[in-house]
Parts: C-alpha cells; sequence; structure tokens
C-alpha cells in the first residue's frame, strides 16, 4: 500500500470552489468518454448538495469519514465504494484527508465555461 500512498501523495491536485466556502482538489483525468477525476477533501464538513443531471461512483482510495447520502450516514474507508445517482443529496464529513476516485457519465465542472451542474440540497 506505500507505492499507492506515494502515489496519491505526488498527484497536482487544482483547488476549486464549488460551493460558498468549500474548497476541494480536483484531478481529472482526460477519458473520451465520461469523466474521471481524483477529489481530495481535507478533514471538515461538506454540505449536501445534488447533480442534477450527473450520475456518479465514488471509491474512497485514503482517508476515512462519512458520506450523508440522501440524508443517512454511511461510514467510509479506504475501499469503500457508492452510487451516487443524479439527483441523490450527497454530502461529507471527513474525519482524515481523504482522496477518492470519481467517475461519472460526465464532468461535473465544465472547464470552458465554469459552469457547474451543482445545487445545495
Amino acid at each position: 500500500m506505500q507505492h499507492l500512498q506515494k502515489a496519491l501523495q505526488s498527484i497536482e491536485f487544482d483547488t476549486i470552489n464549488p460551493l460558498p466556502g468549500e474548497y476541494i482538489g480536483l484531478c481529472r483525468i482526460p477519458s473520451a468518454e465520461g469523466c474521471v477525476e481524483f477529489v481530495k477533501l481535507e478533514a471538515g464538513s461538506y454540505q449536501p448538495h445534488i447533480h442534477d443531471t450527473i450520475d456518479a461512483h465514488l471509491t474512497i482510495l485514503t482517508g476515512k469519514g462519512r458520506i450523508i447520502l440522501n440524508g443517512a450516514p454511511y461510514p467510509f474507508h479506504p475501499g469503500s465504494t457508492f452510487e451516487v445517482p443524479r439527483g441523490a443529496s450527497h454530502g461529507f464529513t471527513i474525519e482524515t484527508c481523504t482522496i477518492l476516485l470519481s467517475v461519472q457519465d460526465k464532468p461535473i465542472l465544465d472547464k470552458e465555461t465554469n459552469e457547474a451542474d451543482i445545487r445545495i440540497a
């Protein structure tokens, strides 16, 4: 597992501000179909939000905390996976710095227009 930790620590994340007062690290991997992103969440709370047009599969790579999915808390640790369908409310309580892999049917943030499919739940 040490090689995984080193590889993840070497990722260059862009810091983005998707919701007021919240900052996340984002590293998008080029993909001909859909969207593949590494997401870094520092310890703290991330308010529940909704993506109206995007389905996502999340895999926790490092860290510990809880995802709040449609109001229900689910603990996570490395290896945990979650399906987040379009329209589902989800937020996070992060205990230790977390890196997750998000595979989506399209990007949440359009880097060309800087528009995002995200709203507070």
